[in-house]
């Protein structure tokens, strides 16, 4: 998985991404599908694919993506996973960090944010946030994406 920021010994938050350009803007969706871009570049370019590569094929099929957002819920000794948005890529990129949006939109809580692209599982990343939760579950009529 990509590199996400943290808190270091010191009490000071790295970056440790900021030598890259590609990633200072929109950092999340290379978190959520580099697995995926690796794959994909294997299987286009073998083992020899570059980072470049890998950006370009992104650019192309980011539009084609879409997100889902569950809220993870404890249920006896394990999770229970509730629906509580489904959105298309182009609606969120101009997120930069979707702490603050999903602190906003659904409150606090512990959430997964899971990426399709064309029907296809592509990646997942979970995010806690802070204050009271004030989402709502909805209908998954497509569980594929």
């Amino acid at each position: 998985m990509a590199k996400k920021p943290f808190i270091n010994k010191y009490g000071f938050v790295e970056y440790p991404f900021l030598h890259d350009q590609r990633k200072g803007k929109n950092w999340w969706f290379f978190n959520l599908l580099e697995d995926y871009l690796k794959r994909r570049a294997r299987q286009k370019h073998g083992f020899d694919y570059t980072r470049d590569q890998m950006d370009e094929d992104m650019m192309q099929f980011l539009p084609e993506t879409n997100l889902k957002f569950f809220v993870l819920l404890p249920s006896g000794m394990g999770m229970e996973f509730k629906l509580v948005g489904k959105y298309q890529t182009p609606e969120l990129i101009h997120i930069e960090d979707p702490q603050p949006f999903i602190q906003e939109k659904y409150g606090g809580g512990k959430f997964k944010v899971n990426i399709y692209h064309k029907g296809t599982f592509a990646g997942t990343e979970n995010y806690k946030t802070h204050g009271d939760p004030k989402w709502v579950e909805i209908e998954d009529d497509n569980p594929t994406g």
